[in-house]
């Protein structure tokens, strides 16, 4: 019985130590607490390359040339193409002509026969067949030939 009442005397006496001894301090706080709203920085976007060639064509900066390019532009619109073609010739025996087409759209082809002038001012000589001349000067040459000296 000596064991038995010594280990209840243990038991009693770490009951009563546990009990009467001094409850632990309460941890304080390692980090104070922010006063200031907290916020997340905003993301990096995609860079707008549309929006930004359009406000850099629409700044002041390119002024002087885009009023040039434009003025350039409206008269290249307003001037007249004079480019034309010979497109072939037809009709028969002496009575052939030659059929002028022009590169301006809408510009409507012309028929011409001996004698008429051509849209660079010569006049037509002779038509045969495949073969217009024309008078430059003195001298009859072949349309589209090199007469220039």
């Amino acid at each position: 019985m000596k064991r038995g009442a010594s280990a209840l005397m243990a038991l009693a006496a770490f009951g009563i130590g546990w009990l009467a001894a001094p409850g632990a301090e309460p941890a304080g706080t390692v980090v104070q607490a922010r006063k200031d709203r907290w916020q997340l920085p905003d993301l990096p976007q995609r860079p707008d390359h549309v929006a930004r060639a359009m406000a850099l064509a629409a700044s002041p900066m390119f002024e002087p040339e885009a009023t040039q390019a434009a003025a350039a532009a409206q008269a290249a619109a307003q001037a007249e193409d004079l480019r034309w073609r010979a497109a072939g010739v037809f009709g028969r025996g002496h009575e052939r002509k030659v059929l002028i087409v022009f590169a301006a759209a809408g510009k409507a082809p012309v028929r011409l026969a001996v004698g008429d002038k051509v849209p660079s001012g010569e006049r037509i000589t002779q038509i045969r067949e495949g073969e217009v001349l024309i008078r430059v000067g003195n001298k009859q040459v072949p349309l589209g030939a090199d007469y220039r000296e």
